[in-house]
Order: structure tokens, then C-alpha cells, then sequence
């Protein structure tokens, strides 16, 4: 069968979770398929099994977050070294964001700090749907107070990643170092 064909079953829903999995598991081991054509079969089956078999997916292919919770995990290490972040009144780390955990969005992963004056600053990686692009927000607030808020707030795409992690290195100089 081409893998035209077989891409369009799999978007049409023709195919159980097993033989999902078992079409998964062929095109990873069969060797007579163009590369190419092996990423789009491979894509199109785990975005399949994404939206209809969330457990299995996950078993194959890994948490849908992994990719973005890396990324932040690995700027977080830079910034540990970097800073000291025990006055941080909020977990220290990567954290699974509300509107992943209540299904609005497909993809919400995010670091935080907050001082004890209430000044914070966050960077976040969200996607609102499977065919949604990844998108990095980065922003500075407050809260508890009058002016409570985002204070500076910017929205980029995965492109614009490492300008964002330094706008919240700087954030962070900033809160921690002047204590505000």
C-alpha cells in the first residue's frame, strides 16, 4: 500500500489502536521505505494515536510535552548555576501548566520565580493544539498588590527561544539582585 494512501487512512480514524501500533512498529523496521516517507507514515501515526489513544501514544512516543519540558529543564540547569534561586517562594523547576492539565491546551510547560516582595517572572512553552506551532512566552508581573499583573509580557515563536530565555535571565538578574 502507498504511503500516500495509508496516511489518508490514518486521518480518515480507519485504524484501531493495535494496528496503529503495529503499522508504527512496520514502518520503523521495514527497510524498503524512502526516509521521507517513513517521517511523514511515522508523523501521521503518532499525531493519530495522539488524539485518539493518549495512553498508548505516550507508552510510543513519550509525553507530548517532553520536547518543550527538555528545553526548559536545560535552560533551568543554566540559570541554577547561574543564580542562587532558594529565596524563590515558588517551586524551582519545570512545572505542567493549568490549562495542559485541564485539556484547553495541548502543550503547557513552564519555570517560574517569585521573590518575597510578590515580584515575579515566568517563561513558557504552550501549544493550544496538536497542529498549533509551539509558541515561548516570557513575562514579568506582580501580584498581590495594586499594580498586580503582567508588568512586561512577549510571545514569540520556538524561533525566537533563546532571546527569550535571555529576557528572563534578565528578569531574573533583576529580581534577585535588587530584591524587588
Amino acid at each position: 500500500m502507498e504511503v500516500e494512501v495509508l496516511i489518508l487512512k490514518i486521518k480518515e480514524n480507519k485504524f484501531s489502536e493495535k494496528q496503529l501500533i503495529n503499522l508504527y512498529n512496520n514502518a520503523c523496521a521495514r527497510e524498503g521505505i524512502d526516509e521521507s516517507d517513513k517521517a511523514m507514515l511515522t508523523r501521521a501515526i503518532e499525531k493519530n494515536t495522539r488524539l485518539r489513544f493518549p495512553r498508548a501514544a505516550k507508552r510510543i512516543f513519550g509525553a507530548k510535552e517532553s520536547l518543550a519540558s527538555q528545553k526548559l529543564e536545560s535552560l533551568c540547569t543554566q540559570l541554577e548555576m547561574e543564580f542562587d534561586l532558594t529565596n524563590n517562594t515558588l517551586k524551582n523547576g519545570v512545572k505542567a501548566g493549568g490549562r495542559m492539565i485541564s485539556g484547553e491546551y495541548y502543550i503547557d510547560v513552564y519555570a517560574s520565580y517569585k521573590n518575597r516582595e510578590k515580584h515575579g517572572a515566568s517563561i513558557a512553552l504552550t501549544q493550544r493544539n496538536i497542529d498549533a506551532e509551539l509558541e515561548v512566552t516570557v513575562r514579568r508581573y506582580r501580584t498581590h498588590s495594586e499594580n498586580s499583573g503582567d508588568m512586561e509580557r512577549q510571545i514569540h515563536t520556538m524561533d525566537g527561544f533563546d532571546s527569550c530565555a535571555t529576557i528572563y535571565r534578565d528578569y531574573l538578574a533583576e529580581i534577585i539582585a535588587d530584591g524587588i
